[in-house]
């Protein structure tokens, strides 16, 4: 089992950073390349389509709204992993100020662990860069 995550700071408040990346069902409003998002089993299943058309399937474990985190568990899709567990977390810095973490851990299939963990940290990073613009440009 390997982890890997990716963090940022963020030039605007907690909630509001939380308003976009808490939504289970909003990863198309910060991922460029996801570009569908459908909620099935009450909510608690996510069915994503990918730009190239992939499809990937993540179920939530946990959601803390007071804390402004949530888990997810990787089902199914084209991604080299087992055992997935995924992680958001929005954490105050000031008012005015946060820190969005996205990290995971897995055992990876098919690939080196350094690869999976160069993989998985830099998609995060670009997740979390581009969830930073959007955020910091609409204040």
């Amino acid at each position: 089992m390997i982890e890997a995550s990716s963090d940022v700071d963020v030039a605007v408040s907690a909630d509001k950073a939380w308003s976009l990346l808490g939504g289970f069902d909003n990863l198309p409003l910060w991922i460029p390349m996801i570009i569908r998002s459908f909620l099935e089993h009450g909510g608690r299943v996510r069915r994503l389509t990918a730009k190239d058309g992939s499809v990937i399937v993540e179920r939530l474990v946990s959601f803390d709204q007071r804390k402004r985190t949530y888990t997810y568990a990787y089902i199914e899709g084209p991604d080299p992993v087992e055992d997935y567990l995924g992680k958001v977390t929005v954490t105050s810095l000031s008012p005015e100020r946060c820190c969005i973490s996205w990290g995971s851990q897995f055992s990876p299939v098919g690939i080196s662990s350094s690869e999976a963990e160069t993989r998985y940290r830099s998609a995060y990073a670009s997740a979390l860069n581009h969830a930073k613009t959007l955020l910091e440009q609409a204040t």
